[in-house]
């Protein structure tokens, strides 16, 4: 190959991925993105009008809170919904969805479709929609325009245990996640070999068995006290981590055109979480398809 042949070659990659980055970042438009914040607003219309009826405590969180606090809505360029539940409520809420959830969405969790295993929270999709977000595209399962409940279990008061916990907690989350398809990709290369090292050695096994393994290490820690929650699922947990007293004591705040209950001290929550999350972001176009969304279809809800 001569030097011209392979600076030419070297260009056209550059200019390939440079693209393929733009497309990615672009690929919902902003009428899109309100299309589809607006269909989530309708998901969460039916999570409250289910956990209204069972008497079903439930809480904005992340985006979505900040996002109550900031613009009494979504945030301009947020492009999903999170919501919480203490373990009991959340547990009771998906007993309940079996006979009171709306046949135009679908529960989705672990129990309720095979190969399923996301991270062990809950999704209530939308069906005949359909939202891919890059990690997920390989993925064979339920991908309808979704919002998601995370269940708050207890974080072990004990310092040790506690650091131990929650750095070994994510990579069980990884395992799964990985076996179910997705692409994860750790930022470190140390974490990167000892995950596909563990992807390999646990294939024996099936993602039932993991998950199942995985949800139980997280809430044997409810048997014992703590002052302190944790939300299945996220990773930062001197972050993530609230007292119980913020999360069980609730208010409601305006969220598009409706009214949502929020921890009713959601400064601290927020502060705890964010810092300053008052502050916009200085380059807020950068912030739009933050989840890399890469297909998008409403199917009948245009």
């Amino acid at each position: 190959m001569s030097f011209e042949q392979i600076y030419f070659y070297s260009l056209y990659v550059f200019f390939l991925l440079l693209y393929n980055a733009f497309m990615e970042q672009n690929i919902i438009s902003k009428d899109d993105l309100r299309k589809m914040q607006l269909i989530e607003l309708k998901v969460l219309k039916e999570v409250k009008r289910i956990c209204e009826k069972n008497s079903i405590p439930y809480f904005l969180i992340a985006g979505t809170l900040i996002g109550a606090v900031r613009h009494k809505g979504f945030i301009p360029w947020d492009d999903d919904i999170d919501i919480g539940m203490l373990r009991d409520d959340y547990e009771r809420f998906l007993e309940v969805c079996k006979t009171d959830l709306g046949s135009e969405y679908f529960l989705q969790t672990p129990t309720t479709e095979k190969g399923n295993a996301d991270y062990g929270i809950a999704h209530i999709r939308l069906n005949g929609t359909e939202m891919v977000q890059e990690f997920r595209k390989n993925s064979t399962t339920h991908n309808g325009i979704t919002i998601d409940i995370f269940p708050y279990d207890t974080l072990p008061k004990n310092k040790i245990v506690r650091f131990f916990y929650c750095k070994s907690f994510p990579l069980f989350k990884r395992i799964c996640s990985k076996r179910m398809g997705y692409t994860p990709h750790p930022p470190k290369l140390i974490h990167r070999v000892i995950l596909n090292t563990l992807y390999v050695l646990t294939l024996p096994i099936s993602l039932s068995f993991l998950h199942k393994k995985m949800v139980n290490y997280h809430v044997k820690q409810n048997k014992k006290k703590s002052d302190y929650a944790f939300p299945l699922s996220e990773w930062n947990y001197k972050k993530e981590k609230h007292l119980y007293s913020t999360i069980t004591d609730l208010s409601t705040l305006q969220f598009e055109d409706d009214f949502f209950p929020v921890p009713k001290n959601y400064d601290l929550f927020l502060t705890e979480q964010y810092g300053n999350y008052m502050e916009l972001p200085k380059d807020i176009e950068s912030c739009y398809n933050r989840h890399k969304c890469i297909s998008l279809n409403f199917g009948d809800y245009k």
